[in-house]
């Protein structure tokens, strides 16, 4: 069963995405294009309502891109109908205690590990796929490998429980935040400031420790560059919203007309 996410963490090899925030299929399409290796369809601050996110994965999947849906909360319906539509990764943001973690956790992965209510929805095929035809336990099984359960540390408070919180079974690896953690702490945006880089290598050790892979937004390519320098598994460079708008400005500032 490939996983692309997955496959370079254990190979050590990073990984590069963005966020999704505007557009359609054929720009989804368009960035299948690009080199990238995921995307992930920001439904917390994106327009998209449940067809239109199975949609995008579905377009992301046909150009060989990882497609990894940001949902609200740790919410029953929203987690249900993101790996139901064929999520390969889940990030959550805004969480706090360590129980909202377990929980999260125990609404995306069948059992032993969590108690996702069972379908064979779109996600494997409407369970036609090679990994979804075996036994119950084996689907089950595979769904969990499928579906990487990435929350997000963008809080003073799951910092402060981060050891706790990677060390969790079925969590699949946390995503940093920097701009919501920064401004929890305290310090907002102030992403070269001491206690910030401290706090970033705690959740570094904390996924070294539980050999759980680490993603952080970053805001261009010379940030990826020093993030991906530390050793983590890969990075959300930018939005394509932002992109978009800066290949065009730079486009009529060349022009010069």
């Amino acid at each position: 069963m490939h996983h692309k996410l997955r496959e370079k963490y254990r190979a050590g090899e990073p990984v590069i995405g963005t966020f999704f925030n505007l557009g359609d299929l054929s720009a989804m399409e368009c960035l299948g294009y690009t080199g990238l290796d995921y995307v992930i369809i920001d439904c917390e601050h994106g327009p998209f309502d449940t067809e239109t996110m199975m949609d995008l994965i579905r377009a992301a999947e046909g150009v060989g891109l990882t497609p990894v849906v940001r949902i609200a909360g740790v919410d029953h319906r929203e987690i249900q109908r993101a790996a139901d539509c064929g999520a390969e990764g889940l990030i959550v943001p805004c969480l706090r205690t360590v129980d909202e973690y377990r929980r999260l956790i125990d609404l995306a992965k069948y059992a032993p590990t969590g108690n996702r209510g069972f379908i064979k929805g779109r996600g494997c095929g409407f369970g036609n796929r090679a990994w979804a035809s075996g036994s119950l336990e084996e689907f089950m099984a595979n769904s969990n490998e499928k579906l990487m359960v990435i929350p997000q540390c963008e809080t003073a408070e799951s910092l402060e429980h981060i050891e706790e919180i990677a060390a969790l079974e079925g969590l699949d690896g946390i995503f940093v935040g920097p701009f919501d953690l920064s401004i929890s702490m305290g310090i907002p945006a102030r992403f070269e400031h001491p206690d910030f880089l401290a706090a970033l290598e705690r959740i570094y050790a904390a996924c070294r420790a539980a050999d759980k892979p680490v993603y952080v937004y970053t805001n261009d390519a010379a940030e990826s560059r020093r993030r991906l320098a530390s050793g983590i598994a890969g990075v959300a460079c930018s939005l394509n919203s932002v992109e978009l708008i800066k290949v065009y400005r730079q486009l009529v500032q060349d022009i010069g007309a």
